[in-house]
C-alpha cells in the first residue's frame, strides 16, 4: 500500500461550522520519533466500559494510544479519532498492522478520523458531534488527542479558556453517560499556572482508569505504567521491560 493509499483509505469526519477557515496542512507525526523499539513501550487495551481514561507522564503517550487504537481496529471494532495534535499517520498506523500480521487496510477502514486546528473546533466536535459519530459508525470508543495542548494556544483569553474547559468537561461527562468510552492521552503534564491544568486535573479526577507513565526502575529505555482505578484505588505499578 502507498502512502497515498493509506490516507485515502482513512474514513473522515466532516468539521462542523468552518466556512472561511483555511487550516495548514498538517505536520506529519512525531509519535514515533524518539521511539526506536516499539517492544519498550507498554501496552494497553481499550474496552467499551472503560468509560475515560487518561494516559499522561511522557511524550509517547500518543504512540502508547496509536497501538491500542490499531490493536482495538484490528480486532473488527470502530474507533473514532478526534486529533487535535496531528498525531494520527496513516503510514504509522500501517507499519503498526503489518507488524501485527495484518494487512495495513484492516484497520485503518476501522478508524474514523477528524482533524482539527484550535480548541473551539475540538470542543464543537466534543459536544455536538462526537455521540452522534460513535453511533453513526457503530463504534463504543473514541481517542481524543490534543485536548490540553489546543487549550493552551496563546489566542485564547482566560475567559475563553474557562467557557472552554468547562464545556469540555461537561461533554466528556455526556458521552461516557451514554455508555461510551473515551481515551485521551497527554503527552505532557501541564503546570499549576498553565491554562489546561485545570481539565487535566478534572479529567484525572473524573477517570475510571487513570495511567501515569514513568521511566521503568528495572530497564531504563523501557517504561512503567501506575495504573488507578476510580475514585481512590491504590496504585498498582506495572513495569514493562
Amino acid at each position: 500500500m502507498t502512502g497515498t493509499e493509506a490516507r485515502e483509505t482513512v474514513p473522515q469526519l466532516l468539521l462542523p461550522n468552518t466556512k472561511g477557515f483555511r487550516p495548514k496542512p498538517a505536520p506529519r507525526s512525531t509519535a514515533m520519533k524518539n521511539v526506536k523499539d516499539e517492544s519498550v513501550l507498554p501496552a494497553i487495551s481499550l474496552n467499551s466500559a472503560d468509560g475515560l481514561t487518561v494516559l499522561y507522564g511522557q511524550p509517547h503517550a500518543t504512540h502508547i494510544a496509536l497501538q491500542a487504537l490499531v490493536d482495538h481496529a484490528l480486532t473488527g471494532h470502530p474507533v473514532v479519532y478526534l486529533d487535535g495534535l496531528h498525531t494520527f499517520d496513516a503510514l504509522l498506523i500501517g507499519r503498526l498492522a503489518r507488524h501485527r500480521r495484518h494487512q495495513p487496510r484492516k484497520a485503518l477502514s476501522m478508524i474514523h478520523v477528524a482533524r482539527v486546528f484550535s480548541a473551539k473546533q475540538l470542543e464543537r466536535l466534543l459536544s455536538h458531534c462526537l455521540v452522534g459519530a460513535l453511533e453513526r459508525y457503530q463504534a463504543r470508543t473514541a481517542v481524543i488527542s490534543g485536548l490540553l495542548e489546543t487549550l493552551s494556544a496563546d489566542c485564547l483569553t482566560d475567559h475563553e479558556v474557562n467557557r472552554l474547559t468547562d464545556r469540555m468537561i461537561e461533554s466528556v461527562r455526556h458521552v461516557t453517560s451514554q455508555g461510551f468510552s473515551l481515551l485521551c492521552p497527554c503527552p505532557s503534564v501541564p503546570s499549576p499556572m498553565a491554562p489546561a491544568h485545570r481539565l487535566f486535573s478534572t479529567l484525572r479526577s473524573l477517570s475510571h482508569r487513570c495511567i501515569h507513565i514513568t521511566p521503568s526502575p528495572s530497564n531504563p529505555t523501557a517504561s512503567a505504567l501506575q495504573f488507578s482505578h476510580a475514585p481512590v484505588a491504590q496504585l498498582d505499578r506495572a513495569a514493562v521491560s
